[in-house]
């Protein structure tokens, strides 16, 4: 099933400082698995490799939770400037971890709801329709998980700043396929909205 598909890596954000929380949110705990390696154990169970996790603020306390798991980490000293830096700091690693990637699929930390076969239906879905970037839709919102095929390395790896991604899916969208993940507009960035969400799963 690996060999239909372009080479495809997998990008895990978890650099953001998560300031509105008032606290690591990539160390929040659901049944007693942190956000971060409920993200990790979704990424390992695609076919696609490598995994990289990209590391900035709390570095610290957020890699001992990454210990065993099969994946690359990369750190980004300068993840204060926002999601753009970590993302081509990322990319670059994993071109330089294997240089024959075709696309990568980026991930945020905070969708806890995101499962193996959303990432799976992506890159199916960039399979059928060859466009240079599939995007997911959830409320009003372009976002992601999202994949962006090697035609877009370039302007990836230029990314700086706060706005990550969504500047070159804003500039691609009319090129974009998209894929409904209603899961996706959950939003944890509050200790209301963590709360909210805790309640909402009965944990």
């Amino acid at each position: 099933m690996e060999n239909a598909h372009p080479q495809t890596g997998i990008l895990l954000l978890a650099a953001g400082a998560s300031t509105r929380m008032g606290q690591a949110k990539q160390l929040l705990r659901i049944a007693g698995e942190s956000l971060i390696q409920r993200a990790v154990k979704t990424a390992l169970s695609t076919i696609f490799r490598p995994v990289v996790v990209v590391l900035g603020a709390n570095r610290e306390q957020i890699e001992p939770e990454l210990l065993g798991s099969d994946i690359l980490k990369v750190y980004n000293p300068d993840w204060a400037t926002g999601m753009g830096s970590s993302i081509a700091t990322g990319l670059d690693f994993l071109l330089q971890q294997q240089p024959s990637i075709q696309q990568v699929l980026i991930l945020v930390g905070d969708q806890p709801l995101l499962q193996a076969d959303t990432l799976a239906a992506l890159v199916e879905l960039q399979s059928r329709t060859q466009a240079p970037l599939v995007v997911s839709r959830y409320t009003d919102t372009l976002g992601v998980p999202a994949l962006f095929t090697s035609a877009l390395f370039a302007e990836l790896t230029a990314l700086h700043g706060a706005q990550g991604a969504k500047a070159l899916i804003q500039k691609y969208r009319d090129q974009a396929a998209v894929f409904d993940f209603p899961e996706g507009a959950l939003d944890l960035d509050t200790p209301e909205e963590w709360a909210a969400f805790l309640t909402k799963i009965n944990v």
